[in-house]
């Protein structure tokens, strides 16, 4: 049953959510803004068991936590399609996440489907049903919503259940389900739900490009911007960008100065200056680095074996209908080989099942028999 309306009322929300809290398994998405702020803004979460489809307003004077308590706190199954920043909402409004998650964009990855493929193409290839995408891009926060907006919400969760139920028997029958289950808890318990800015710098692409002394004064930098961007509740890039991080932490380390890229606000510029040269005083004199730095020299091999070790378990990846960028992303084959990791993910779990060890052993031995 379509609930085709906007629920905006604490009465209606607790009408809605009783008809779907006896079931075991509730599908979920979320709308959010984030144009202009550091945080997300949550504004409508939908909700259905298969049979009750809802919409319910997130922007009201609510105790959400409370109103939820029966939905999330306990062992229901929460279907989500690509569950990341969803979760990060809930974090946010429950201060936890729910213990038993299905991903559908995550389980359809270990089923031949392309990698992180949307909603609404996974639908038309598994259904042959067509689902409006055009209020997309739409403003959540605006009220009130349109009927067009309500019913582009509630179609992202009105085929979850039953996608859910068809993604979960096709794991079980190609007998991937233990490797799913895996790899997805693997990848819930790795994320920050609440990371602290000082660990921001980790977010720079190029940070294990630089030297020592550069990154340093980089991860200084990226950490100041961080807790600049939280307490004014703006875009990280709104203060800089990469790129000037970069730039400015170069030329100090030439010139001992900070030179903040031309920007239209001088005085902005000015006081930019000031507070990072004040963060960097603060960690003269240290013997010690801020931060702790993974770079390191490798071999001339490096390059190739790495790629090399790609190829391979790409090869693995299509044998095994499994998105290649699950199986053997650039990031863990790159630790692996800096960190000559036994006990890597690349070689154990449920990937040892898939792979040949000892091919790994011939790849590899070049490289790690020359370091």
């Amino acid at each position: 049953m379509l609930n085709t309306k906007l629920l905006t009322s604490e009465k209606e929300m607790k009408a809605f959510l009783e008809q779907i809290n006896s079931s075991d398994e509730i599908s979920i998405d979320i709308e959010f803004m984030r144009r202009n702020t550091f945080f997300p803004e949550p504004c409508v979460i939908q909700l259905s068991n298969g049979n009750f489809h809802g919409c319910i307003d997130l922007t009201m004077n609510i105790d959400y936590k409370n109103l939820f308590k029966n939905i999330f706190d306990g062992d229901k199954k929460i279907i989500l399609h690509s569950c990341r920043q969803d979760l990060e909402i809930l974090y946010m409004i429950l201060g936890y996440i729910p213990k038993n998650i299905f991903d559908t964009q995550f389980a359809a990855s270990f089923l031949g489907f392309k990698y992180q493929i949307g909603y609404a193409e996974l639908i038309k290839e598994i259904y042959n049903i067509t689902i409006d995408k055009t209020e997309k891009m739409t403003n959540w926060k605006k009220r009130p919503l349109s009927q067009k907006q309500i019913d582009y919400a509630i179609n992202d969760v009105l085929h979850l259940n039953k996608l859910s139920k068809y993604l979960n028997d096709k794991l079980i029958e190609t007998k991937k389900i233990d490797f799913y289950t895996e790899e997805f808890t693997n990848y819930i318990s790795d994320i920050e739900w609440n990371p602290s800015a000082d660990s921001s710098w980790k977010k720079l692409k190029s940070i294990n490009n630089l030297n020592k002394e550069t990154q340093d004064i980089t991860k200084i930098i990226a950490v100041w911007r961080e807790k600049k961007a939280i307490n004014k509740n703006i875009p990280r890039n709104w203060i800089m960008n990469e790129k000037e991080i970069i730039e400015i932490s170069k030329a100090y380390i030439s010139k001992k100065e900070i030179l903040i890229p031309d920007k239209k606000d001088s005085s902005k510029n000015s006081k930019y200056a000031i507070e990072i040269l004040e963060e960097i005083r603060n960690f003269s004199g240290k013997k010690v680095s801020l931060y702790k730095s993974n770079k390191r020299k490798y071999n001339s091999n490096y390059k190739k074996i790495a790629d090399d070790l790609y190829e391979y378990y790409k090869q693995v990846s299509l044998y095994n209908e499994i998105s290649y960028q699950i199986v053997s992303p650039k990031k863990m084959i790159l630790n692996f080989l800096r960190n000559n990791d036994c006990n890597s993910r690349l070689i154990t779990g449920w990937r040892k099942e898939i792979i040949d060890i000892n091919k790994i052993t011939e790849i590899t031995n070049p490289y790690f028999n020359s370091n």
